[in-house]
């Protein structure tokens, strides 16, 4: 009998020794989360991959990824279960550069958190409208065409028969460059320069009025006689081989082309004329590229686009009814940049 009572208090002392020193189950820890950046255009399509958030759990316990501040207007989205982070709206570099995205990381117990930036790349679209780049014509009470030599922007005011000079960088006016027009040149509509001479176009007179710029007077030996059927002339421009004149007809009653001239001689050259689209009716002025030329239309509230070299629509082109487009008149770029004259101003939209 003394034997068993030994064993059984030996087996008791086993299982309570087992209990004290078993494993214990390990604290849980929220996950681990990296703050990241990542960058993306601001025409990204809907659905673009923007990045991954990085987290891990000791414990490996299944994550759901969360964006719990920053995504204004719900511009992006994250997989709950992977943490990719894509396009879900439209980006706009001009109105929102940068995101900062408070991004959860749960195990289902704890959470942890992560800044993500997201930046917002700039892209370059044509025909986005740029108020910073706008010139206001101060001086000028009624502009309707503008030209530049890259440094001094002339603008014609069709009230005063005259040209006002601004410094192109900085807006300022530069009244030392001011060029009086010609008294038979009172009805002035456009201008061009080969950077020596700056033609003026009149719209009574089938006739280009020449002025030495640097001088700023008159040269009549370089004026240049229009055709007869030139007589509203508007809109000038020249590649310095070839010079396009617009010749804008009464109204609405189409007949609206380009005439061209030989810029050296002044003769004219036909073969490079281009009759203007039948809806492009109240056509003023014109600038190219090179490759495209474009005609302001001052009722449709457009620009038309053609090619240079067919004289062919190119509607691909074309500036479409944009910001703040009321009547425009004049155009000129600089490659980057059109400026459009319209009432009071000239207004800045990129080129390409």
């Amino acid at each position: 009998m003394p034997k068993i009572v030994l064993f059984s208090v030996f087996g008791l002392a086993l299982v309570a020794c087992g209990d004290d020193d078993g494993p214990t189950e390990p604290e849980n820890t929220a996950p681990d989360v990296a703050d990241r950046t990542f960058k993306v255009k601001e025409n990204a399509m809907n659905g673009t991959t923007v990045g991954t958030v990085q987290a891990t759990d000791a414990e490996k316990d299944k994550l759901t990824f969360s964006i719990n501040s920053g995504n204004t207007d719900n511009v992006f989205e994250i997989n709950a279960a992977s943490g990719a982070i894509t396009i879900a709206g439209t980006l706009d570099f001009e109105n929102t550069p940068d995101y900062t995205l408070a991004v959860k990381v749960s195990d289902g117990e704890l959470a942890g958190t992560a800044d993500i930036t997201v930046n917002v790349t700039d892209v370059d679209v044509p025909g986005e409208y740029l108020p910073q780049r706008d010139i206001p014509a101060n001086i000028a009470t009624s502009p309707i065409a503008l030209w530049s030599d890259g440094t001094t922007i002339w603008v014609v005011d069709n009230n005063d028969a005259k040209l006002y000079a601004y410094t192109l960088a900085t807006k300022a006016r530069d009244a030392a460059k001011d060029i009086d027009l010609d008294a038979d040149n009172a009805n002035p509509s456009g201008l061009w320069s080969n950077k020596t001479t700056i033609w003026v176009t009149d719209w009574n007179d089938a006739k280009l009025y020449a002025y030495t710029l640097a001088t700023r007077v008159r040269d009549a030996a370089k004026d240049i006689d229009l055709d007869a059927d030139n007589d509203r002339s508007v809109g000038i421009w020249s590649d310095g081989t070839t010079l396009w004149v617009v010749q804008n007809e009464s109204g609405s009653s189409g007949g609206d082309e380009l005439y061209a001239y030989n810029l050296t001689t002044g003769v004219r050259d036909p073969a490079k004329d281009f009759d203007l689209d039948s809806d492009n009716i109240l056509p003023r002025g014109l600038w190219s590229d090179n490759t495209t030329i474009w005609v302001a239309d001052v009722y449709i509230r457009k620009l038309y686009a053609y090619t240079l070299a067919t004289g062919k629509r190119d509607a691909a082109k074309d500036f479409d009814r944009l910001a703040d487009f009321r009547a425009p008149t004049g155009l000129w770029s600089d490659g980057t940049i059109i400026w459009v004259a319209k009432p009071g101003r000239f207004y800045a939209y990129r080129l390409k």
